[in-house]
C-alpha cells in the first residue's frame, strides 16, 4: 500500500516548477533600477523558499505500507513501525496512529481533501485493515522510530537565509 495525496502533489509540483520559471522571468526582463543586485538577491531567495514550501508540504509526504512495515513521511519527520505496534486513531473524521513507543502520528498525506477524497477514504480503509489484521498476526521485524527528515531539499533554504544575514548586517 502507498498512498498521496494526488492533487496536492500535482499543485505543488506544478508550483515548484512554475515559480522559479516566473522568478527567471522577472530578472531577465526586470528594468534596470539602482538595487538591482539587492532585487535580485530578492527574488531568488523568496523563489527558493517558496519552492522549498511546497516539496516540503505538497511533494515530500507519502505513507507507504511494505512487508509488515509501515513509514509515514510527514513534511518534518519521517515515522517507520512494524504493523503489529500500530494502532488506528479515527475519530471526528480525524484520522491518526498511535505508533508504541513514539506516540500519536497524523499522517499529513491522510489528510482531508475536497478533490482527492475517495482515493483517501480508500486508504485509510485499506490502512485500517492493514492494521487490524497485523495485530493479530506476529510481532513484525524492528522496533518504531522516529527521525528528522533533511537532505538536498533543505539546500533550498541558503539563499533565503544568507539574504536575511546579508539585509541584517547591511542595517549596521
Amino acid at each position: 500500500m502507498q498512498y498521496r495525496n494526488r492533487m496536492v502533489f500535482a499543485a505543488s509540483l506544478a508550483g515548484t516548477v512554475a515559480f522559479p520559471l516566473a522568478a527567471v522571468g522577472i530578472l531577465v526582463t526586470g528594468t534596470g533600477s539602482a538595487d538591482r543586485l539587492v532585487d535580485a538577491a530578492a527574488i531568488v531567495s523568496l523563489t527558493s523558499f517558496v519552492v522549498w514550501v511546497l516539496a516540503r508540504v505538497g511533494v515530500q509526504p507519502l505513507i507507504r505500507c511494505e512487508e509488515g512495515v509501515l513509514t509515514v513521511h510527514n513534511p518534518f519527520l519521517t515515522y517507520r513501525a512494524p504493523l503489529s505496534e500500530v494502532r488506528f486513531l479515527a475519530r471526528g473524521g480525524e484520522v491518526g496512529l498511535r505508533i508504541e513507543g513514539v506516540g500519536a502520528v497524523r499522517p499529513w498525506a491522510l489528510s482531508k481533501s475536497v478533490f482527492d477524497g475517495k482515493r483517501a477514504r480508500a486508504a485509510r480503509k485499506e490502512l485500517r485493515e492493514l492494521v487490524a489484521g497485523a495485530r493479530e498476526a506476529a510481532p513484525g521485524p524492528g522496533a518504531a522510530h522516529r527521525r528528522l527528515r533533511y537532505g538536498l531539499t533543505d539546500l533550498l533554504l541558503l539563499p533565503p537565509l544568507a539574504f536575511a544575514v546579508w539585509n541584517v548586517v547591511d542595517m549596521f
